[in-house]
């Protein structure tokens, strides 16, 4: 379960406000035209951004977080899966209508907006899972960004298996994972099988950053985790960071448009930036006090089980 007796670790906060500024600033260079947005890598193989290098960061983050909290319990997998989805849901279905605003404001171009979401019913229906990119559509229209439920949510349901086989064979689950990850993408790369940039999406090519989180718990102990802690004057800005860094991820996309559309709106685009980080800000503190309130985890986990972990 969700337990709110697990100790909260500044270092992973620490990661994930890194993680989230690299996310954040990357799509505004994408949106102003500026280098920094830029893909560097291996052509043909392994280009990455700074969005892309924030995904990574974070699914490391995910399998890190989960196993030190669970990995050395004995996960049971529908409480668990219960648990992921109470976490994951709420938040991304209290921002997906913000995305279908903005949406029927930028894109519907004066048709009404039933006819306007009429010819989205495809989309409308992959958004509410998070699923579009299965379908190749990556995000949808609406929230981009929720891409990244559909992946996450395949890593949730391994993860208990790759637990225990880190465990076991820690080393070993490394190197599979990773043989696994790297097959996967020369294959995609190479192949035309799945739409739209699979090799970002595909779950099985994922894999061995989220194993690599796994891994790295394993290897180091929660003490050596704890370093950060020593950060006390810092502690409560990174814990409301990260408290945010899920929410912000998902909601900011959506609201580059002011950013995008700063001339149409008639400002400068260093104001139009400004307004966007505000914006983006104070709606991803809202959604998470929202969805926390709506959706008491604690609550519902006792509920629906007698011997939440």
């Amino acid at each position: 379960m969700e337990s709110r007796r697990q100790v909260r670790l500044v270092s992973l906060d620490l990661l994930r406000t890194i993680a989230i500024v690299l996310l954040v600033t990357g799509h505004i260079a994408l949106a102003v035209g500026s280098p920094i947005g830029e893909a560097f890598g291996i052509p043909g193989f392994y280009m990455v951004g700074l969005g892309d290098v924030a995904v990574i960061l974070f699914l490391v983050l995910s399998g890190l977080a989960l196993e030190l909290n669970y990995g050395q319990k004995h996960v049971h997998f529908s409480r668990f899966m219960v648990g992921r989805i109470l976490r994951i849901y709420p938040v991304y279905w209290l921002i997906l209508p913000i995305g279908i605003f903005i949406y029927v404001l930028t894109s519907c171009q004066g048709a009404s907006t039933a006819t306007c979401l009429s010819s989205r019913g495809s989309d409308l229906l992959c958004s509410v899972f998070g699923t579009c990119a299965f379908i190749g559509r990556w995000g949808g229209p609406f929230v981009a960004t929720g891409w990244f439920i559909g992946l996450i949510m395949c890593m949730y349901v391994l993860y208990p298996y790759l637990s225990i086989s880190f465990r076991h064979h820690r080393h070993l689950t490394l190197l599979v994972l990773f043989l696994v990850s790297v097959c996967s993408r020369v294959i995609l790369q190479h192949y035309d099988i799945l739409p739209y940039a699979p090799t970002r999406w595909f779950p099985l090519c994922r894999l061995i950053e989220f194993g690599l989180g796994i891994y790295l718990a394993n290897i180091i102990g929660r003490d050596i985790w704890a370093w950060a802690n020593r950060l006390q004057k810092l502690a409560p800005i990174l814990a409301f960071v990260g408290d945010l860094s899920f929410p912000l991820f998902l909601v900011h996309y959506p609201l580059l448009a002011i950013v995008v559309k700063h001339d149409q709106l008639g400002m400068s685009e260093s104001t139009s930036i400004v307004l966007f980080l505000c914006a983006s800000i104070l709606t991803s503190w809202l959604i998470h006090i929202i969805a926390d309130r709506l959706v008491p985890r604690e609550v519902i986990l006792k509920r629906l089980f007698k011997d939440p972990v």
